[in-house]
């Protein structure tokens, strides 16, 4: 609700994800999202940018300490449930991503008279190992899946996190566990807001399918590669389904 002038003193630059703006504009001619956004970098510390960490409202950066404190602690319990039921120890993930990275958007989308022509956010799949979505109590379904080649609306819950499984995992478990492609849509008469958390490895961590997941009837998939590349990659390119992910896939040449 703060005015323009106030949210531009921190804009989000080129090439970057972190601030006030749109994310992923590569182009003039781009068709962009209905939707605003403003992100920030949490943990470790040296992912933040204090430039951008607004001073208006007044309680705004002690929330998102707290907020995103108690979503780490989520994040470490969901990874411990899944290696779990994957028959791997319960520390398995927390052990390989070293200091995970963190990050927080928070996304406006405001109403749209024809919402039949835009997305709110393009399709898309998570770089990240979970992605926590919080969804705004008494907003209009916005999140949609896509299932069996269908997009299906996802009615908010009150009170409730949606949890989405990201690109990670689904290189860790060789396609186990697959990441879901997702998508925004706006409404024509209410706006919608909610906030998302990343969480993912170090960006040191050097990734690829663990062996409990590699056999002959299951080969390898993705091959081993370097998280903060892959980062960096997904934030570089447009959003386009599960295309950053051909980044991971080991490419099979046809021999015909």
């Amino acid at each position: 609700m703060l005015p323009l002038e106030e949210k531009q003193k921190y804009p989000m630059a080129p090439g970057t994800v972190q601030g006030y703006g749109q994310a992923f504009v590569f182009s003039e001619d781009q068709k962009l999202d209905w939707c605003n956004m403003f992100a920030l970098g949490i943990e470790p510390q040296y992912v933040r940018n204090p430039n951008l960490w607004p001073k208006k409202p007044e309680k705004f950066s002690e929330t998102v300490e707290e907020y995103s404190g108690e979503i780490r602690k989520l994040c470490y319990n969901l990874l411990t449930y899944i290696a779990l039921g994957l028959g791997l120890k319960g520390d398995e993930f927390e052990e390989m991503f070293g200091v995970s990275v963190q990050a927080v958007r928070m996304n406006y989308y405001p109403p749209c008279s024809r919402p039949d022509l835009v997305l709110g956010l393009s399709p898309h799949s998570d770089g990240s190992a979970l992605t926590v979505l919080q969804q705004a109590k008494g907003g209009p379904v916005g999140l949609q899946i896509l299932k069996d080649n269908t997009w299906v609306p996802i009615q908010p819950i009150p009170n409730a996190l949606v949890i989405n499984i990201g690109d990670t995992i689904e290189v860790l478990t060789n396609g186990k566990y697959r990441s879901v492609e997702h998508r925004a849509v706006a409404h024509e008469e209410k706006a919608r807001l909610s906030i998302v958390t990343f969480f993912a490895p170090s960006y040191e961590v050097e990734l690829g399918p663990m062996p409990e997941f590699v056999d002959e009837n299951h080969p390898c998939k993705y091959k081993i590669y370097n998280h903060g590349e892959y980062s960096k990659h997904y934030v570089t390119n447009k959003l386009q389904g599960k295309k950053t992910l051909e980044f991971a896939k080991i490419q099979t040449k046809n021999t015909n």
